[in-house]
């Protein structure tokens, strides 16, 4: 009996310090997102997205919400990374066109998100 309670109390004081049971992706921008002006003289966004996370991110999408001066919204915009997942510790560039004229955006905000694999425990 004490050493199957020893043996739990180990379990959950493990558990805790090693993080194993907590592992997830994690998703951020690598340096800095450049917008540039297209072909049709709309605003181009382009950059790096970084799993830095311990699971793989699935299905990796990138959504910009583009202002003018007057913080009204000219375009939300979205595209998935080239690669689309992410293994832990992998990087992979997006391009996202918007139909927002680059000479009224003024600020653009972005949100990043993707889904995770299930990683059996057992």
């Amino acid at each position: 009996m004490k050493k199957t309670a020893l043996v739990l109390i180990c379990l959950i004081i493990l558990s805790g310090s090693c993080n194993i049971f907590n592992k997830e992706a994690h998703c951020l921008i690598v340096g800095e997102i450049t917008m540039q002006q297209d072909t049709s003289g709309n605003a181009e966004f382009l950059g790096e997205i970084k799993n830095d996370g311990d699971e793989k991110a699935l299905n990796v999408k990138i959504t910009f919400t583009i202002k003018d001066s007057g913080e009204n919204v000219l375009d939300t915009a979205f595209t998935y990374i080239d690669s689309n997942d992410l293994d832990p510790g992998q990087t992979s560039s997006f391009d996202c066109l918007s139909n927002a004229p680059y000479s009224q955006v003024s600020s653009y905000e972005y949100e990043i998100k993707w889904n995770e694999s299930a990683t059996a425990l057992f």
